[in-house]
């Protein structure tokens, strides 16, 4: 995370920013040292997140990408508010997405953050790069951010994945649940990301944000075929959600029903099992190490 000034136009970070404030220089000595320590791999890319325009300066900006491999992931956090859209306006005479695609090769390595606010030219142009759209659809709502236009972004062949950026909710499915939902309100209509080749809207958007969150990683994930890291879930049949489905419908029940627990049973990554009935095989641990920095926190 590169994170430089407090705002548009190189503002001075604040005091309580100070902590977390870095260089361009800084950052790629970082880089080159985890490298060294954990060379990358199949499951493993390194890139850079330059927080944003109001946080990262156009030659700071530049410094980092010169400094990378021409394939390593670049994600940027950007117009996720209206206020930052008008700070930007003001700063630099554009939308923050314009000036960025205007300025920057922005191709399929990036990931654009939220990118809540874009206008009609702003979504055919990211679209047309191919970059992902990196939507964090609870945060968004838990903020009163706005609502990124899905629709008219994915009807034009524009890349989505899906992410948290929250510590309040940590659940895919919400995230997909809310993508949909989000769009139904602004076009007072159902079914509004179906599509004309899929008709069920959680498999369409779970095939999307997939490929899209793969994508964005860099790595070799979000598919069972040679070459992929293997990782999958399994299903608990017998969750309310999906009782008596066939696969045509599983992942309907899944992102659209609510029943208490997760029907997701087991979690493997890397071939190896992480997750066993429910439970996470570092549960007890991170748990206590949770309660132990909670603690120390609101001391």
């Amino acid at each position: 995370m590169s994170y430089q000034f407090a705002g548009f136009g190189n503002k001075p970070p604040r005091d309580d920013q100070r902590r977390f404030i870095n260089t361009p220089d800084g950052l790629l000595e970082l880089l080159d040292a985890m490298r060294r320590a954990a060379p990358e791999h199949g499951g493993l890319r390194y890139g850079v997140a330059p927080h944003s325009l109001r946080a990262v300066s156009e030659n700071g900006l530049r410094v980092l990408l010169d400094g990378l491999p021409d394939d390593a992931p670049v994600h940027i956090h950007i117009a996720e508010q209206t206020a930052e859209v008008d700070d930007c306006v003001r700063a630099y005479g554009a939308r923050p997405v314009q000036w960025l695609l205007d300025r920057f090769d922005v191709d399929a390595r990036w990931c654009l953050v939220h990118a809540t606010h874009v206008d009609a030219a702003e979504t055919a142009a990211l679209a047309r790069r191919r970059a992902v759209a990196g939507l964090c659809l609870t945060t968004e709502a838990n903020l009163g951010d706005g609502v990124f236009p899905a629709v008219d972004y994915l009807a034009q062949g524009g890349v989505i994945g899906v992410g948290s950026d929250s510590h309040a909710s940590v659940d895919w499915r919400a995230e997909l649940r809310l993508l949909e939902y989000g769009q139904r309100l602004v076009h007072r209509a159902r079914n509004v990301l179906a599509s004309d080749t899929q008709a069920h809207v959680a498999d369409r958007l779970f095939d999307a944000s997939l490929a899209g969150g793969a994508q964005a990683s860099g790595r070799r994930v979000g598919a069972l075929r040679e070459g992929c890291r293997a990782d999958w879930l399994v299903l608990d049949p017998d969750h309310p959600a999906i009782a008596e489905h066939d696969s045509t419908s599983w992942l309907s029940g899944i992102v659209f029903a609510e029943h208490g627990e997760t029907p997701v049973l087991d979690v493997y990554t890397g071939g190896e099992r992480v997750v066993s009935g429910r439970r996470h095989r570092d549960e007890a641990v991170a748990y206590a190490d949770y309660r132990a920095a909670l603690a120390q926190l609101l001391r």
